[in-house]
């Protein structure tokens, strides 16, 4: 009898001792974080510099002491502007190398193909960089969080500036995939609104090179401003011609936004027009002198010698997954959605704080209004605008009765994915 009480009680040991070493192994268990990011294609030079912030937000918090007890890596796949190889890499990143969440895009179509993907296998998805209204709205899914600000929102901002200060007869100018068809859809909405006048519209096939048709059907409109939803290198093409054709002279440029690595790629020389963006170097709020001079530290050698919107939105996304895991105590994605959604961020380095909409699981925040400083203006190789207009995060945001999106669809009881 003695025997066999012995004999349980070392069994019962060794339990304990198992499940102590198991939960021990798993607190020490790498959060792992999946960049699908464009390393390739249309936004190539914007998604180095998404992943340049997301570097930096996994290093720092690493550098004390980690979430949870534990490191943070990172892994990245290349999603080449392609939504097929989006969706591929996607599923590569999940089934393979097992991440706890995904991050990462510029183009809308790829986004849109990431997000279905993560809810498929339920694991969170933070969309940074891309813009169309769809991703958030009709598309929406309950583990994708969008973090760039939409169309609706750089529309807001711009076309009542626009219509103000630059004319009221608008030309449209629409990159040929879901971003710019939302992009011009709004600012015509708004144009009608304002009582303004349409001269015209020409589609933009991804991967545009040679603009000069395009540029001459819209002389012969004669628009006070052109409305750009066109972006990426195919943008940087387009306003090397413009200027070739000297038509920055007559008529004005609206760029629905226009993300620094575009403007880097154009140079001082070619650079001019109005736009919107997120994220400004030189904004006078908390934290953005410090955020500059840790990028300056960390990418001493980087292409852009200071950090942009683009970077911006890699970097506070990153920094506030991790802080959602902290407060969740766990990267399971239902605990983790329901510790983002809501959540304010006061620390946004913006005007104005940041809130994520459980909504729609859209970043609520301040957009500006950026103007193209003339070459003699500028105070660094970077400082290619100045901020003349901003819009609050309740001013620009899309208003809760004409959002469709739908996550009661997504009913709690998902079997989401287990990363622990």
């Amino acid at each position: 009898m003695k025997k066999n009480c012995l004999f349980i009680s070392v069994l019962v040991v060794l339990f304990c001792l198992s499940a102590v070493l198991f939960a021990v192994g798993q607190k020490e268990k790498p959060i792992l974080i999946g960049f699908a990011s464009d390393s390739s294609g249309n936004y190539a030079d914007s998604g180095a510099a998404d992943r340049r912030g997301m570097i930096m937000a996994i290093e720092e918090a690493n550098a004390t002491g980690g979430v949870l007890g534990r490191t943070i890596e990172y892994i990245h796949e290349d999603t080449e502007t392609d939504a097929s190889a989006g969706s591929r890499k996607a599923m590569r990143l999940i089934e393979r190398d097992h991440v706890d969440m995904l991050i990462g895009a510029l183009s809308s179509a790829v986004a849109t193909a990431i997000s279905e993907v993560a809810q498929r296998y339920g694991v969170i998805y933070f969309n940074t960089n891309s813009s169309s209204d769809t991703v958030s709205n009709e598309n929406c899914h309950r583990t994708n969080f969008v973090w760039d600000a939409n169309n609706h929102m750089f529309a807001h901002a711009l076309a009542p500036w626009v219509f103000k200060n630059l004319g009221t007869k608008w030309y449209f100018m629409t990159h040929d995939y879901n971003w710019g068809w939302d992009g011009t859809a709004v600012f015509r909405k708004l144009l009608q609104d304002l009582g303004g006048e349409e001269v015209g519209e020409i589609l933009i096939p991804l991967g545009t090179r040679d603009f000069s048709s395009q540029l001459i059907k819209i002389r012969a409109a004669k628009p006070e401003v052109v409305m750009m939803s066109v972006a990426g290198l195919d943008l940087a093409a387009c306003s090397e011609q413009v200027k070739e054709f000297g038509m920055d002279k007559d008529i004005e440029w609206c760029f629905i936004l226009r993300d620094l690595p575009d403007l880097w790629t154009i140079g001082a020389d070619k650079n001019f027009g109005v736009f919107g963006l997120t994220w400004h170097y030189t904004l006078d709020v908390p934290g953005v002198k410090e955020f500059t001079e840790r990028y300056q530290k960390r990418w001493p050698d980087a292409p852009i010698p200071i950090p942009g919107n683009v970077c911006y939105n890699g970097y506070i996304s990153t920094r506030e997954y991790l802080r959602a895991v902290e407060r969740a105590g766990t990267t399971q994605s239902h605990d983790v959605i329901k510790a983002l959604e809501g959540w304010t961020i006061e620390d946004s380095m913006k005007h104005y704080p940041s809130t994520i909409r459980a909504l729609d699981h859209i970043v609520m925040q301040t957009v500006y209004v950026g103007r193209a400083k003339p070459k003699e203006d500028m105070e660094g190789p970077a400082d290619f605008y100045e901020i003349v207009g901003m819009s609050t995060p309740v001013e620009n945001v899309i208003k809760q009765e004409d959002c469709r999106c739908d996550m009661e669809s997504y009913e709690e009881t998902t079997n989401y994915w287990v990363t622990e």
